[in-house]
């Protein structure tokens, strides 16, 4: 009995450790995000003491989000953390950036068929519903604007707004503004991305 006692408490006391060193690191994100709040506006939003913060500002009269979210596939033995940035601004142009590392190993194999076109030598891949528009992409623009981005696992750019996933191993550095501030730039210079051989607006 006593024995089982003693194991149900060192369980107990590694979940409370565990908890308090969830609430530390989401406390530090959360400060990072109070400055964030001094330069873009908007709020935090937190649940509880343990939950995730996140923050709503606008960024050049947009709404823009950032929060983080985790994973655990493919058998690996640890989570995958991800920093999301969503910026609601609608844009110009509708396609897909992912990172090969990104994919699945499986994925780079059901490529055949769909409309892509590699970017930054083989780093990473756009991909379009409608096969002209990888004619109109201003590739040499893309990649200039995926040096701002990089690295990344994938951006979203549609007529609702952009998405932007990045895979973090440090949640409270990549969550600090003069981290941020090179993806905000970055997506909004994506939304502005227009047909090459028209003039953005």
């Amino acid at each position: 009995m006593i024995y089982l006692l003693i194991g149900v408490s060192i369980l107990l006391f590694s979940f409370a450790v565990l908890i308090w060193l969830r609430k530390v690191q989401y406390d530090g994100i959360h400060r990072n995000f109070l400055n964030l709040v001094d330069h873009y506006e908007g709020q935090i939003v937190r649940a509880g003491f343990a939950s995730r913060p996140k923050f709503s500002g606008q960024f050049k009269d947009f709404p823009i989000t950032v929060s983080f979210s985790s994973e655990k596939k493919g058998g690996r033995p640890f989570r995958r953390f991800y920093v999301a940035v969503f910026l609601q601004a609608p844009g110009k142009l509708n396609f897909t950036i992912m990172s090969k590392n990104w994919m699945s190993e499986t994925e780079p194999q059901t490529l055949s068929g769909r409309h892509i076109l590699w970017l930054s030598d083989g780093e990473y891949l756009v991909e379009v519903t409608d096969k002209n528009l990888l004619r109109k992409l201003d590739v040499k623009q893309i990649e200039e604007i995926l040096s701002q981005l990089h690295p990344f696992a994938y951006v979203l750019v549609s007529k609702r707004g952009l998405i932007l996933e990045k895979l973090s191993r440090n949640l409270m550095k990549d969550t600090e503004e003069e981290y941020l501030l090179p993806l905000f730039e970055g997506l909004y210079a994506l939304r502005n991305l227009s047909p090459r051989g028209k003039i953005s607006a």
